[in-house]
């Protein structure tokens, strides 16, 4: 017997990632702000896609072709009721069939380019923290030398405006560079009375020292208290630190008064990190209680209604289009045509999966966090049809007004705590609501311990692990019982 080669015949069926899924893909994927961008661009770039101002402002979701929608008022868009011959046998979009996982990433959103300049365009932007002490630097009568080694210095500051690694990043940066210790300490000592004061300090304690020195508090207590006592001041039991300190109660409340005035973080004024900042969050969905039924409205204020232009549909069908004029019309009839049907699919599955977390959520929406079922994908995704993936990409990054509050989508899926006697499970969220109760109720002189909270959640009926009550209290912020104790 010897090998031989064979020509066979298959035939396969299988999803190809044509550019108008992916493009499908990620529309599902933008949240409000991203859509109105992205709709502006095509606006723009298409001339054959339009915004349709012939009808007045509200319009039913039957008279915008949104099939099989909920009946609710929609602004978004329609499509045109004369389909172009070349799109006439696209397919629709299955999305339970796309599970692209981490295939198509999320893109970054495109930029707005409207007649008029948005309002973050007409904004200067703000200086970094660098850029606020070079300019002072500039400014200071300094050798060309020593403005070379304070950007230097400048340079490795970290978002705390602390010198990168303390004492140690500041002894190993004056050995590599081979700088004289005294010049480069006495630039550094300069950078540090700029503002903000402190920048280019080793470590807290010398960035409060600093201050409190300027303040004129050079010696008093407050600045014994920094200097020997730093790593004591939160400590909450005062007449431990008292003692210590050889300082009455009240002496040290005054003391610690004045310390929690100072500024620990000199860089905290120019971060961009949006940890520190509150963004501007605009909802993209609002479910509201009506008539003692809960409804799913989207946000559609402001979003244009599109329609394929009908001049350009015209201009194809008589003919007298040749050539490349032919070729760029029809694309640009498809690429309209395409636009509006997508959007309209999107707002059908946003609508879709917000509707599901509602049924899933009802007792949250009714009652408040710590009535949070636990919840996943899978269990969204099998009551709509579609799969997992779609569901993930349409709660991400996308918020919902509640009653109870603004929460992002992602906010409903909770991991699941099981309970004990055969109650029924609880949510991981529930729990952490719980234990923030259990520790707002406490006897502030007789705090309870992690051991002791798994021992009353336990007597609820709720089986946890004494590390997972620490993970969920140090999520709360709730500091351990030590430093939540206090003597009367």
């Amino acid at each position: 017997m010897y090998p031989s080669l064979q020509q066979n015949l298959k035939v396969s069926q299988q999803l190809r990632m044509t550019p108008q899924l992916q493009q499908a893909v990620k529309l599902l994927q933008y949240n409000r702000a991203e859509l109105s961008e992205f709709i502006a661009k095509e606006l723009e770039e298409n001339p054959t896609l339009e915004r349709n101002e012939d009808r007045p402002e509200e319009v039913s979701l039957e008279e915008a072709n949104y099939e099989g929608a909920l009946q609710e008022k929609s602004t978004i868009s329609e499509t045109s009721k004369e389909r172009v011959e070349a799109t006439e046998n696209q397919p629709e979009i299955d999305w339970n069939r796309v599970d692209l996982n981490d295939r198509v990433l999320r893109p970054a959103p495109p930029s707005r380019q409207d007649d008029l300049p948005g309002y973050d365009q007409t904004l200067t932007r703000e200086d970094t923290l660098s850029e606020h002490l070079v300019w002072q630097l500039r400014m200071q009568p300094l050798t060309p030398e020593d403005f070379a080694l304070g950007v230097q210095i400048i340079g490795n500051l970290d978002d705390r405006g602390y010198f990168t690694d303390g004492l140690e990043g500041w002894n190993a940066f004056v050995a590599a560079e081979a700088l004289d210790g005294d010049q480069a300490e006495a630039v550094r000592q300069g950078i540090m009375l700029m503002d903000p004061l402190g920048a280019g300090a080793l470590d807290l304690r010398e960035c409060l020292l600093l201050q409190l020195q300027l303040a004129g508090h050079e010696g008093d207590l407050a600045w014994r208290l920094v200097a020997d006592h730093l790593e004591d001041l939160g400590s909450l039991d005062l007449r431990k630190l008292a003692r210590s300190a050889r300082v009455s109660v009240e002496e040290l409340e005054e003391a610690k008064q004045l310390i929690s005035m100072l500024e620990p973080c000199p860089g905290r004024p120019f971060t961009n990190s949006e940890t520190e900042r509150n963004p501007f969050i605009t909802p993209d969905v609002c479910i509201l209680k009506q008539g003692g039924e809960w409804v799913v409205h989207l946000n559609e204020d402001g979003m244009p209604r599109l329609r394929v232009s009908k001049y350009y549909q015209t201009a194809y069908r008589s003919g007298r289009l040749a050539g490349e004029e032919r070729n760029y019309v029809v694309e640009r009839l498809r690429r309209a045509e395409w636009v509006t049907k997508s959007i309209l699919q999107r707002q059908q599955t946003i609508r879709k999966v917000v509707t599901s977390l509602l049924r899933f959520q009802r007792d949250f929406f009714e009652r408040g966090p710590a009535h949070l079922k636990p919840l996943v994908l899978k269990d969204v995704a099998e009551d709509i049809g579609m799969h997992e993936s779609t569901v993930s990409r349409v709660t991400s990054n996308k918020y919902a007004e509640t009653p109870q509050g603004l929460f992002e989508l992602k906010y409903f899926f909770s991991a699941r705590i099981q309970s004990l006697g055969g109650r029924e499970d609880v949510s991981a969220e529930a729990v952490r609501q719980r234990i923030g109760s259990i520790v707002g109720r406490e006897d502030c002189t007789k705090p309870y311990s992690d051991s002791d909270l798994v021992r009353l959640l336990r007597a609820e009926g709720i089986d946890i692990a004494r590390r997972t009550v620490a993970k969920y209290r140090e999520q709360l912020r709730i500091p351990a019982a030590g430093k939540r104790r206090v003597r009367r």
